[in-house]
């Protein structure tokens, strides 16, 4: 018997967020579970955030999840992704481990960090 599954993807528009999206997907798919997409901005204007929040929209629509769509500004993105998962009682948080780019793999790297150390539950990774 499937177990139903609660998964919180941070997502940043980045290849490796895309990458961990996929991942959830396919855990989703296997144990007929659901994916929460959550997009902390904390430079971005609300319009990018719409347009990267659609982006993985397409791609969960395209696969046939069950989804939902959060986006939350925040000058410190690891605290707000734990709390989404401690509020949601998520089984398992998807992250990819780099973010944007040269200039902004440092801040994401750190964010994948923290989720890790602070998690409520086990993190997946992405490379």
């Amino acid at each position: 018997m499937k177990r139903f599954m609660k998964i919180l993807v941070a997502y940043d528009g980045s290849a490796l967020a895309d990458k961990a999206l996929d991942e959830a997907v396919d855990l989703a798919e296997m144990s007929e579970g659901s994916i929460a997409v959550i997009h902390v901005p904390w430079e971005e204007s609300d319009d990018e955030s719409r347009r990267l929040l659609a982006r993985a929209e397409a791609r969960l629509k395209k696969a046939g999840a069950r989804y939902e769509l959060m986006s939350e500004r925040s000058q410190y993105p690891p605290r707000r992704i734990i709390r989404a998962a401690m509020d949601g009682g998520f089984d398992l948080i998807c992250v990819g481990s780099r973010g944007l780019g040269a200039s902004k793999a440092w801040v994401l790297g750190s964010v994948s960090s923290r989720v890790i150390e602070e998690a409520p539950c086990p993190v997946l990774v992405v490379k």
